[in-house]
């Protein structure tokens, strides 16, 4: 087997894999927006219409979190924890505290300036629930366990605009569907398929090159 034909073909092949490949993917490279059609132009709204609300500030407007109500357990499964330890809602959402269990409350520590809620329930257990609608400024709402503070019983109301942790988009956030950011995941097989035909290619190739030649194709022609 000559090392030049095997390069010469080999090549060959290996572009045309790779054509095929780069067509594929041209080909499954609309953003899922365009191939979902018309069913992204569908919105829902979040049920604030007529919620006019005179909030903490005394200013009347609509509040976006208003209706919606957030639960957080007081010491499930026996435990000295809030579960979740970390809420986050819209101005004019709801949270309740739900006791599971005896020898908690709820002591609210450090609140946005103006706002009022500085609530200290009772220390109790099971059948007590509190609940609060945070109608009053944007920010952080920490509150602590008295009895169990010390051993990390603590917790955070967090109101914002979008109801949502944020930097969702890395670290410790969800996950991210690629579906969502306009790359179709049928281009991930796409690639796949490619460096395989590749592959394939370059080892038919080989085995053309040096098995299916015969016994004097290589060698000079004599007179």
């Amino acid at each position: 087997m000559k090392r030049r034909d095997f390069l010469k073909i080999a090549t060959g092949s290996a572009g045309g894999a790779a054509a095929i490949g780069a067509a594929g993917a041209r080909s499954s490279s609309r953003p899922a927006a365009f191939q979902e059609g018309e069913e992204n132009n569908t919105t829902s709204g979040n049920g604030t219409e007529g919620n006019a609300t005179t909030g903490a500030d005394g200013q009347e407007g609509e509040l976006p979190g208003a209706g919606t109500t957030e639960t957080v357990a007081v010491g499930p499964g026996g435990n000295n924890v809030f579960d979740p330890e970390t809420v986050y809602i819209q101005r004019g959402a709801t949270v309740e505290w739900v006791w599971e269990s005896p020898g908690h409350n709820v002591h609210a520590t450090d609140v946005p300036e103006d706002a009022e809620w500085d609530v200290q329930t009772e220390i109790t257990g099971p059948d007590f629930t509190y609940s609060y609608t945070f109608d009053g400024p944007t920010g952080e709402y920490h509150y602590v366990c008295d009895p169990h503070e010390s051993v990390g019983m603590v917790g955070d109301v967090v109101v914002n605009e979008s109801g949502e942790e944020p930097g969702g988009d890395g670290g410790g956030g969800a996950e991210l569907n690629p579906e969502h950011m306009g790359v179709p995941f049928q281009a991930h097989f796409v690639g796949i398929a490619t460096i395989l035909m590749m592959l394939v290619s370059l080892v038919y190739t080989f085995f053309v090159l040096k098995y299916g030649e015969s016994q004097h194709a290589s060698a000079p022609n004599k007179e």
